[in-house]
């Protein structure tokens, strides 16, 4: 089980970083359960997180299976960056996002800000603030994708999948703020599915080839774990690892270690 929270003083606010590495079950890891409707099938394979889901018997669709987890992130309002990444692969068809089914994932709140991420297999949706039209992208089927999330204040946001932006602009307004949380479920309306979550982390963005991952204004041993998921794993030009990218050339790699080991050793 990996379950880390990292919290450093900044100015003007508490930031933290909370990673979930879907190792141990959501409500054992920092996670609430809101509802677990009609008993779906879950359980942990392989380090990820499987919620099989189907229709209920005798309950007439849409209204078939849900898993739904909650985490409160009083500790980040007012932070002044902040992210929220995850890796996720669902078999759910298209046609579920109309009823609320795949999975999805809110960084929410009490506010007028929010942003509602859903997934099908083969499409993401963003939809922002309910009124906005949706920032809509076609993925591949059949294998995970990453998403990740991006904000300054109310500056700019910024929505990646894979790396790739997909969508970023103006906010309307600061996130997070004004009770904000995380949310994440996966459900069915009319079509059986799978979802599996790899991992699910949110926080300060750490600075760019800081080594720094948690922000705690040195490199250590908390550090490390990421740093190397950052050197072999899929997302090593993505942005959720500009951080471990000490040289700057784009990219986690070889070249990186020695300076990642010469500031773990500072």
């Amino acid at each position: 089980m990996l379950v880390v929270v990292f919290s450093v003083s900044a100015r003007n606010a508490l930031a933290a970083i909370f990673v979930y590495e879907a190792q141990s079950m959501p409500d054992v890891s920092g996670w609430q359960t809101v509802q677990n409707y009609c008993n779906p099938l879950l359980s942990i394979q392989n380090g990820w997180f499987c919620e099989i889901m189907d229709v209920c018997p005798g309950v007439p669709p849409p209204g078939g299976q849900q898993a739904t987890y909650r985490r409160d992130i009083a500790e980040m309002a007012e932070a002044e960056a902040f992210f929220v990444e995850w890796r996720v692969q669902t078999t759910a068809d298209k046609s579920e996002l109309n009823w609320g089914g795949g999975a999805a994932l809110s960084a929410a709140s009490h506010g007028d800000v929010n942003y509602a991420f859903k997934i099908a297999a083969d499409r993401a949706e963003l939809n922002r603030d309910n009124l906005l039209p949706l920032a809509i992208a076609d993925i591949d089927a059949g294998v995970p994708h990453t998403y990740r999330l991006e904000l300054v204040g109310a500056v700019s946001y910024v929505w990646y999948i894979d790396g790739q932006v997909v969508d970023s602009g103006s906010p309307e307004g600061n996130y997070p703020s004004a009770e904000p949380f995380i949310v994440w479920r996966a459900n069915v309306a009319f079509l059986p599915s799978t979802t599996q979550w790899d991992y699910i982390r949110y926080g300060t963005i750490p600075a760019d080839g800081s080594g720094d991952f948690d922000s705690s204004g040195a490199v250590d041993a908390n550090d490390v774990y990421f740093f190397l998921d950052c050197l072999l794993g899929p997302d090593s030009t993505g942005p959720g690892c500009r951080w471990a990218d000490m040289n700057h050339d784009g990219a986690t790699n070889a070249a990186d270690i020695q300076q990642f080991v010469a500031a773990l050793a500072h």
